[in-house]
């Protein structure tokens, strides 16, 4: 059954036909056809010139058409089908994990709706499989075929197809992106066969569901994926590092890459003392924020009118750069200014503050009252984790008394303590680096990759890009195949946003996936033009913006078109 439905973006209105239909007896969307705004609608009704079809099929077209030329070029489909036997007939295993890359990105969902979003895909009449073979029972069974392939079949697939990428040059090898996150799941406290999923500290808030930890290591320059590991939901980011060091090292050696060429660029979590000797010790270069606490007090103290402007890219920022002593050694510390990010975290402490005040004033309303049932202890509990978000404990503070029956609670505001944050703290960043050679230009620029690999798990959690959740596995070895195609997935994405950028510089990533989601392919059936001769079928795309053909220029999209209908 179809159906006109909008969803609103941006307060806009966008307009979509979908189909519906009853999977494993729920009703669930199988097939949405995008349409536009209202006056994109009517635009393609008042330009319609030709006659009208008995019948109109949409299919899926920019945007898995992109993808599936970007595992061609990339070499990543042929890196895949060299791992695998290749079956005398129907889809490879190589088909399979880039299917399920390739649908999590056009249309995240259960394997059981893959079919039929392939049967209205550009991929049905490339790939020629009936829709039938990719039922989730036949996933599972290549899942399975894949786990008793090899010891590590993954690991291998990354391995392959890292030097796919380095033989065609695609990877810079210079800064690589570390970063780790986590990811809840439903899985039931019960299900004793899965030892990733466990109770941690989630970053989305879900500290009471099981969950896994993904730590992903990107070239800082084209954003393909180079490595990444699946590890349990329990194990702090800062413990997953030594591992993901020595598999980092691995990867280098195994591909020739001399560590000290390198540079990793690392989030703050990762910058203890025992993960900087362990990071002198692998031999590669590195980069990372210090903690504010950790930082020389020397460089906290300058003045922002001292911090010297940044050249080249860098519009808007200051910085100092000097050789400290940090945990016993010589490094590089770099303190950058942004007067955009310290507006930015002045507007959020602004906010925050305000929201905290008038909840500590409806509580002293609530514990001035001689019937209150508050403990002390309830009390200091609940004002402690008001005052515990950052920078509020430097400006508000408290005090409890009693009469007997009921509490006083009184605020106290540093009215000296926002100038010292605006003068020292807010709009500043603090960069740690072995590479005592650099300016603080080349620290900065390295530095940025990481905001690289901080989009793609916004991506990831937010669905954006491509929607890790909600993930349909239960077991380790599929939920490390899940991540696998989702890595493969976002190595895809980043490659064609790259070669998007030749035809719309400075495209962001969303922008990039809507306008190619617009992108679709009609088979029209139009009547006979004889009274017993056959209806005539036409293969046209859909109407397209003139960004819609750049874009479609520069990824190949008509050539793949041509050869769709031949």
């Amino acid at each position: 059954m179809a159906s006109l439905i909008a969803k609103k973006k941006a307060n806009t209105l966008y307009y979509y036909v979908v189909e519906s239909a009853r999977v494993e007896g729920k009703p669930r969307i199988v097939h949405q056809t995008y349409l536009g705004t209202a006056e994109r609608v009517a635009a393609l009704i008042k330009d319609a010139t030709a006659p009208v079809p008995l019948s109109a099929t949409s299919v899926a077209f920019g945007l898995p058409g992109a993808l599936w030329l970007a595992a061609e070029r990339s070499g990543a489909f042929a890196a895949l089908s060299s791992l695998w036997p290749t079956p005398r007939s129907g889809p490879s295993t190589a088909h399979y994990l880039l299917l399920a890359a390739i649908h999590r990105i056009c249309q995240p969902g259960p394997k059981t709706e893959v079919s039929e979003w392939y049967r209205h895909s550009i991929l049905y009449t490339l790939w020629g499989f009936a829709p039938e073979r990719f039922s989730s029972q036949a996933f599972w069974d290549c899942f399975e075929q894949i786990d008793a392939t090899a010891t590590d079949p993954l690991q291998q697939a990354q391995s392959r197809l890292l030097g796919v990428w380095k033989e065609k040059q695609l990877i810079s090898r210079r800064l690589l992106a570390y970063d780790t996150t986590n990811f809840h799941t439903y899985i039931a406290s019960t299900n004793q066969r899965n030892g990733l999923a466990q109770r941690g500290h989630n970053k989305q808030g879900r500290h009471n569901l099981r969950q896994v930890g993904l730590s992903y290591v990107l070239d800082g320059e084209s954003g393909l994926s180079l490595c990444h590991h699946v590890y349990p939901g329990n194990l702090a980011d800062a413990n997953e590092l030594p591992a993901a060091l020595d598999r980092i090292t691995k990867m280098l050696d195994d591909q020739a890459i001399a560590r000290d060429s390198v540079t990793l660029v690392l989030d703050k979590g990762s910058a203890a003392l025992a993960n900087t000797l362990s990071l002198e010790q692998a031999g590669v270069g590195w980069i990372s924020a210090l903690p504010w606490n950790q930082a020389p007090e020397a460089l906290r103290e300058i003045p922002c009118e001292k911090l010297a402007p940044l050249a080249g890219s860098h519009v808007g920022l200051q910085a100092a750069a000097s050789k400290e002593v940090v945990h016993g050694r010589s490094y590089l510390c770099v303190v950058v200014y942004s007067a955009i990010f310290a507006s930015e975290q002045l507007h959020s402490i602004t906010a925050t503050l305000t929201k905290t005040m008038q909840a500590i004033r409806r509580l002293a309303v609530e514990i001035a009252k001689p019937e209150t049932r508050f403990t002390e202890e309830g009390i200091h509990r609940k004002l402690r984790r008001w005052l515990a978000v950052p920078y509020v404990s430097e400006m508000l503070s408290y005090q409890l008394h009693s009469n007997g029956k009921a509490w006083d609670l009184q605020i106290s505001f540093d009215n000296a303590a926002l100038p010292r944050l605006l003068e020292h703290r807010l709009g500043r960043t603090t960069l740690l680096t072995n590479r005592l050679d650099w300016t603080a230009e080349q620290v900065v620029d390295g530095y940025l990759g990481q905001q690289r690999i901080e989009q793609v798990f916004r991506g990831l959690k937010d669905g954006d890009w491509l929607r890790w959740g909600p993930m349909y596995h239960w077991t380790d070895s599929k939920i490390r195949i899940h991540a696998f195609y989702c890595m493969l997935g976002i190595s895809l994405l980043q490659s064609i946003h790259k070669q998007a950028q030749s035809a719309w510089p400075g495209i962001s990533m969303e922008k990039l996936i809507d306008e190619l989601s617009q992108i679709q392919q009609f088979q029209l059936l139009y009547p006979a033009q004889g009274a017993k001769g056959p209806g005539r079928v036409a293969t046209v795309l859909s109407k397209r913006s003139i960004p819609q053909h750049l874009l479609a220029d520069s990824l190949g999209l008509d050539q793949l078109a041509a050869a769709a209908r031949g």
